[in-house]
This record gives structure tokens, sequence and C-alpha cells, in this order.
């Protein structure tokens, strides 16, 4: 996987840096899987027993069909009370459930919502302890995000476009970093946070009760601690990495799709943990959706995924009019912005450009620069062949069955009478990011008229 900031002068990373808010750091797989599998080896389960563990945990962030519950869907482009509750449940656990105001549903650090999926498995353990791994496992992930996500869900905003119940989404409190940054999941941003939620997490496996008779000879904690300080202060997966090989992690290809940076030697980055099925094509098969919408999306991703220039995919996919505009509504976003956010979610090295794509629209001049010097070597690009390489899978909320889908598509409110849709997706290079193509109906059919993106779920 090649590394676009390898690309770039010295010079111009010094400058971006200058245009960016606080870095995008993340509970992510390197909490989910990784520290979870080597706090567990510590806790005395075996490796394939560390590794069942730690696989179910880091496959609740979207490693499983069902798994994949994006906001951008449930809250905003329809309301699915139902699938809101099982993604706060899992990332936001609160004693009060969806629908709610957020200030009612303030998330607490290892509090009983975020133990009750342990609490509830505890009852069904005895004799099944080796059969239940992969449930404690999940189990963990919300009491793991119960730290990261601690205090009050922000409002969920994303602009003109398109507009959330805030009684069903939620996002990064406002004291963590807000909405539109990854910051909320930092393990070098909030170091006693993250050594909180490591402890919590090693006190859980150890209680775990033995499997098949076989007692744990676990390692006290106060030994464990002090060998976390360089993975909590690690700000890129280079870092990340080095802290996992010196304490016998070799293989760190689960870092891959971090919202951190590469840094200079992130090492291969094909992890093959999730468990997803495979896309029986790359056009859509939205019964439920417009044949001609179907059709003019899956012709924009194609052309956007190519070796195409953005800016003649926006040229003309847009239909923009002189004055720069791609419609009447003068809160939507400027072809050169469309153009500057499709380009960076083209970025390899998605971690470099994490905090960008959520830049509230519109953009200032400033960032707009920094797009342009993150993305004018098309080698920090990648141009797949097939949309399966780029896409998750998806199913969408509804009772009807449904074939896998590229993206999932759903009508918006008509603006000033005028119909628009929303194509969700979930990237493989960024799954801790939702992304949404706005399109509106024209007289000459269908364009796309804004981008907007969600920190995950």
């Amino acid at each position: 996987m090649k590394r676009s900031l390898a690309v770039m002068s010295s010079t111009a990373v010094a400058a971006l840096a200058l245009t960016l808010p606080a870095r995008a750091l993340a509970y992510e797989s390197d909490v989910h899987f990784g520290l979870t599998r080597w706090l567990a080896l510590r806790a005395g389960f075996t490796e394939p027993q560390s590794e069942a563990i730690a696989l179910a945990d880091q496959r609740i962030d979207g490693g499983m069909i069902e798994t994949l519950k994006l906001g951008l869907e449930f809250a905003c482009a329809g309301r699915f009370a139902q699938v809101a509750r099982q993604a706060q449940h899992d990332h936001y656990p609160s004693a009060t459930a969806v629908p709610a105001p957020a200030v009612a549903r303030a998330v607490l650090p290892g509090g009983d919502s975020a133990r009750a999926s342990l609490t509830a498995l505890a009852v069904h353990l005895k004799g099944k302890e080796g059969l239940m791994l992969g449930k404690f496992g999940e189990a963990l992930h919300p009491l793991q995000d119960s730290w990261a996500h601690q205090g009050v869900p922000s409002e969920l905003r994303l602009g003109a476009s398109l507009h959330c119940d805030p009684t069903l989404a939620f996002a990064h409190p406002a004291a963590r970093g807000g909405p539109g940054s990854h910051s909320a999941d930092a393990s070098a941003g909030w170091p006693a946070d993250t050594l909180a939620m490591a402890k919590s997490t090693y006190n859980e496996l150890v209680r775990y009760p033995a499997i098949d008779g076989r007692e744990r000879k676990p390692a006290e904690w106060d030994t464990l601690q002090p060998l976390l300080n360089g993975f909590v202060k690690a700000t890129t997966k280079t870092q990340k990495r080095a802290w996992f090989v010196s304490h016998a992690m070799p293989d760190t290809r689960f870092l891959g799709g971090m919202s951190l940076p590469d840094g200079p030697d992130p090492g291969p980055l094909d992890w093959n943990g999730r468990k997803l099925l495979t896309l029986p094509g790359n056009a859509s098969m939205q019964h439920d959706a417009p044949a001609d919408a179907r059709a003019f999306v899956d012709r924009l991703l194609a052309r956007w995924l190519g070796a195409e220039r953005v800016e003649a995919v926006v040229a003309e996919m847009a239909g923009a009019p002189s004055d720069g505009k791609p419609s009447s509504d003068t809160a939507l976003p400027s072809t050169r912005e469309l153009t500057a956010r499709l380009k960076l979610w083209k970025i390899r090295d998605h971690g470099s450009a994490a905090e960008l794509v959520h830049a509230p629209s519109p953009m200032t001049t400033a960032q707009l620069r920094a797009a342009d010097r993150l993305t004018n070597d098309p080698r920090a690009l990648f141009s797949p062949t097939d949309l399966s390489q780029v896409v998750y899978p998806l199913q969408p909320a509804t009772p009807a069955p449904m074939p896998l889908l590229p993206y999932i598509l759903r009508a918006l409110p008509e603006t000033a009478g005028v119909s628009r849709m929303i194509a969700i997706a979930k990237l493989r290079h960024a799954p801790y990011d939702t992304i949404g193509w706005i399109i509106e109906r024209r007289e000459n059919g269908w364009s796309l008229v804004d981008v907007v993106a969600s920190v995950h779920p």
C-alpha cells in the first residue's frame, strides 16, 4: 500500500500541518483487536483464545454484515429507531435508549450500561466458557467505547444538504473533538482514559472463568501498565506497529484502515480479519430505488474510482453552471470544493486527510489549498478496477429481502420542489467513516450536488 505523504516534500507536509485541526487518533483496530489480543495473552489466554476474543471485539466495528449500522441511514436519510438502538448499544452505551434527546443519554465510562452485555453474558457462561469467547469479545466493545465516547453525544450536523434526527443520531461529544473529528477515540490525546480503558478491559479478561477447568495465570496489572506508554503515545501507524512488534506481535496488518496517518513504515496493511460477503457486482440492485438514480450513481462511482481526472467527472456529473455552483442553492459547495472532497476520499493514506474530509462546508481557502497539496500527485490516490475493492457490502434497514449493495440509496425531502437522494457507502480504506453522495434531479437528469460524511458509525 503506497503512502501519499511519501511523495510530498517536507515543506508541503509542514505547511499542511498548519491548516488542519488536531490530529485524528483512534480507539479503532489498534485497541479493539491489537490491544485486546495483547491483554488477553497477558491474562493467560492461549493464542487461539486471544485471537477469538479480539476478532469478535473488532468485528463490531463493521467487521460483519450485521454490524454495519450507518448513521447516515438510520438517523439522517431515514428514521430507524431499532437500528439506532443497536448502534447505541455497541458504541454509545447509555441508560436511556434512543429515541431521546442527546442530553438524556450521556455515556458513563465503565458504567452499568457499558457493562450490560458482560453482565448478561455472565449468567450463560458455566460449561460454555470456550464456546462463548466470541460473545465475550463482542461484550468488551461497548465497555471500551464508553471510555472514548463518555459524556453527552453531539448533535450530528452535516450542512444544508442533510438533516439528522437529534433523538436518534449520536456523534462524538463536543468536549472530545465533536462530530467531525476522530479524536474522541484517541490514545495519545486522552492517555489517562486510554489506560483506564485498558485496565477495565484487563480486569474483565482476568475475571473470565476458567476454560475446561484450566486455571490461567494472569500477569499483575502493575507490571503491564508501564509497558503501555509507547502504545498510548503513538500517533501514526508506524509508531503503533513499532510498539506491537516490540511486544511480540509482529503481524500488524490489522492496523489497516485506521484513521491515523501511515508514517514512514506502517508495514503491510491488508488485513483479512473481517467476515464480509462478496458483492455480486459493481452495479446496485436495490429494487426499491429509482433505476435512473441507481444508474447515475453507478456511473458516478465508476468514473470517480477510475483513472479519469476528478475535475472532469465533477464538471460533467455535477452539471455546474458558469458561476461555479452545482445548484441554485447557495448553501451547497462549489465545484472546486466538490472536486477537493472527492479527491480527498481517494487518498490511500486516509489518516493523512481524516480531519480535512470532515471540514465544515464551505471549506476555507487554506483548507482547499491543503487538499490540493495532499492530492496533487496521482501516486497518492488509488485507482481500483472493481468497486468491490473499495466499498463494503451493505444491506439496507428494510424488512423486505434485498441483495448485497455497494451503496444504499435513499430519498431526501424535496428542496424547493426539487427531488434529491443520497447514496450512502462505507469505504474499505476508511472504515471509521460513512460517506454520502447527494444527487438532485434536473431537467436533463440527475446531478451530483454535495458530498457529506460522518465519523463512525
